[in-house]
């Protein structure tokens, strides 16, 4: 197996960035998730799984600094007034951006209903150092999205839907990485623990760029693995990950 694609997402809910390397520490793919776009008043994060125009933004590493492409092509930085207002008039209410660097506690607003984004929003706190979910980092492998694609040949099972960090190429068959729970896994040279199955919600149904709202992807997971696709890991070492690293 190899690890095929390496991906970061500066800013959560929002499209990320494709890398030919990162950087993986136990606390995730350096600047993974370490920006949010946060009700101004609250200082809660919001999340494309009930702001899906968040989907809709792009967010980019250039050098050190942070950007945002706003669905009309404007470019700004992350912390900057126009993210900011343009945000802000994207999602009809008033947002700011926040890094995981402050000293709040990060929690996130997440919607009762969490398969269909809809309901009173509840706050969840994830006790983790940057804007994940769950867990720092988490992979899906070509063997579920092969699987998921037959059980369901009128969806696109891209990976993009998933925002893993990593996509491995297996020729192996089925949701191969179920079995990877509570064990060890080396990609190159970083050695990781596999903590968890990766639940899937909302998120896997919205569109984005040229993948359409598709209600049946979820509704696929559901049925024929338990909500899950992909695992959660955390690295127990720093260290370079290239794609094309063998796993």
């Amino acid at each position: 197996m190899k690890v095929a694609e390496v991906w970061r997402y500066p800013v959560k809910s929002m499209l990320g960035e494709e890398l030919d390397q990162a950087e993986v520490e136990p606390g995730g793919i350096q600047g993974d998730r370490q920006w949010a776009v946060v009700d101004a008043e609250s200082g809660v994060s919001l999340s494309a799984k009930r702001y899906a125009e968040l989907l809709s933004c792009r967010a980019w590493t250039n050098d050190s600094e942070v950007m945002i492409v706003l669905p009309d092509g404007s470019e700004s930085p992350v912390d900057s007034t126009e993210a900011a207002n343009g945000l802000s008039d994207l999602l009809g209410r008033k947002v700011i951006t926040r890094s995981a660097e402050s000293t709040q506690t990060i929690q996130h607003e997440f919607p009762t209903a969490i398969t269909e984004g809809e309901g009173e929003p509840f706050l969840w706190e994830p006790g983790t150092e940057a804007f994940f979910d769950r867990a720092p980092l988490h992979l899906v492998t070509t063997a579920t999205l092969s699987e998921l694609s037959r059980l369901q040949p009128d969806s696109v099972f891209h990976h993009a839907r998933f925002r893993p960090n990593f996509v491995i190429d297996t020729d192996e068959t089925g949701f191969v990485e179920n079995d990877w729970v509570n064990r060890d896994l080396i990609l190159g040279s970083v050695k990781c623990k596999v903590i968890d199955h990766k639940p899937r919600c909302v998120m896997v149904t919205r569109c984005q760029g040229d993948l359409p709202k598709d209600v049946e992807v979820i509704k696929t997971i559901l049925k024929n693995n338990d909500g899950n696709a992909g695992v959660e890991l955390r690295a127990l070492e720093s260290g370079t990950l290239r794609c094309g690293d063998e796993v």
